[in-house]
């Protein structure tokens, strides 16, 4: 679904590096995650060469993987959230018009509000990122497109396991703190995997 609105930032920095180690010992420790970025690009509506723009695009591109991060990391990555079905660090990081939209479309966006029922644990985060950045007449970043891919591991309570997938576009503005999401679209793939066979026969790495 396509959602649009007006821009504001809630609490990335807290997102971003709160850690697991405490509060809830080794159980409860965030994945480290990053995106990877792909590609960052300058589109201008002058015209001027947008090869000219390219380091700011790539200014731009870090601040939106800033915020891509800590959405992903708040949705599929930190225990406290899946096992307790609730994402509140996450809809700050969409604007006012966006948020309730996202929130109504939240087993997209997390892993959803069962996922303690039935997940044990989430590892092996991967991501890619690139960004489209638009600028105005005056040459100056207006809008930022982030089209991502993120895949991480889930292990089931029943001993299966799930390669949680999710593609999506997310539009991004500046606002006060940072980037934030004014709309998107995303889907899922999720699937059931099996664990590849190990040298000794046991399972070791698991199958895409």
């Amino acid at each position: 679904m396509w959602v649009s609105g007006v821009a504001v930032l809630g609490v990335l920095a807290f997102v971003l590096f709160r850690g697991g180690g405490g509060l809830g010992g080794p159980d409860n420790t965030i994945p480290q995650f990053d995106f990877k970025v792909t590609k960052a690009i300058p589109m201008v509506v002058t015209q001027n060469d947008p090869n000219q723009f390219t380091g700011q695009a790539q200014a731009v591109a870090t601040e939106v993987t800033k915020t891509m991060t800590a959405l992903y990391t708040g949705a599929f990555l930190d225990p406290e959230n899946w096992r307790s079905g609730s994402y509140g660090d996450v809809w700050p990081l969409f604007d006012d018009g966006s948020r309730t939209s996202a929130q109504q479309d939240g087993a997209t966006i997390t892993l959803g509000p069962n996922a303690g029922d039935t997940y044990e644990k989430v590892k092996q985060p991967k991501g890619t990122i690139g960004v489209k950045v638009l600028l105005d007449k005056q040459d100056r970043p207006s809008t930022a497109v982030a089209i991502v891919k993120f895949t991480a591991l889930g292990t089931g309570k029943d001993g299966t396991f799930t390669r949680i997938v999710s593609r999506g576009q997310y539009f991004l503005r500046l606002a006060d703190g940072g980037w934030t999401v004014y709309a998107f679209q995303v889907r899922r793939g999720d699937h059931v995997t099996t664990p590849k066979p190990g040298p000794s026969g046991s399972s070791s790495e698991v199958a895409p």
